[in-house]
Order: C-alpha cells, then structure tokens, then sequence
C-alpha cells in the first residue's frame, strides 16, 4: 500500500487515499475508515477502489462534477 492522503470526515470518521494492489492489479482505493473505542482506525465497507485504467474517466467526471459545484457557490 502507498499511502497518498487523508481527509476528516467527522470526529470519527476519515477518508483515507491509497495507491493498493489485488489480485496483481493496481488500484486507487478511496475508502472511509473509523476510530474504534481504543482510538484505531479501521476500515469499513464504505468506498471505492478504482483500477488505473479506469481513473482518467472517473478523474474526468469528477472534474464536471467540480465545475458543477463551483457554478452553484457562485
């Protein structure tokens, strides 16, 4: 796993970014991960993994859904 980034969610929720392998594929993992009681992240089934041929067209997307965004805060 290569490690890219981290995003707070909530007080205990984060959205973790990370470069990971399955089965020999490569992937771009989004996945949403939780403290427990003792203050460990854990995964959970909320996300995504997106293999490398795919992310340009998910990029895409979400760069409409950005100018989509920007045109609706103005």
């Amino acid at each position: 796993m290569q490690f890219i980034k981290e995003i707070t969610k909530n007080k205990n929720e984060i959205i973790r970014i990370s470069i990971d392998e399955y089965h020999g594929e490569k992937l771009v993992n989004i996945r949403v991960f939780y403290r427990d009681k003792d203050g460990n992240l854990l995964p959970t089934k909320k996300g995504i993994a997106i293999r490398f041929d795919l992310f340009p067209e998910v990029k895409k997307v979400l760069d409409e859904v950005e100018d989509i965004i920007n045109d609706q805060q103005k």
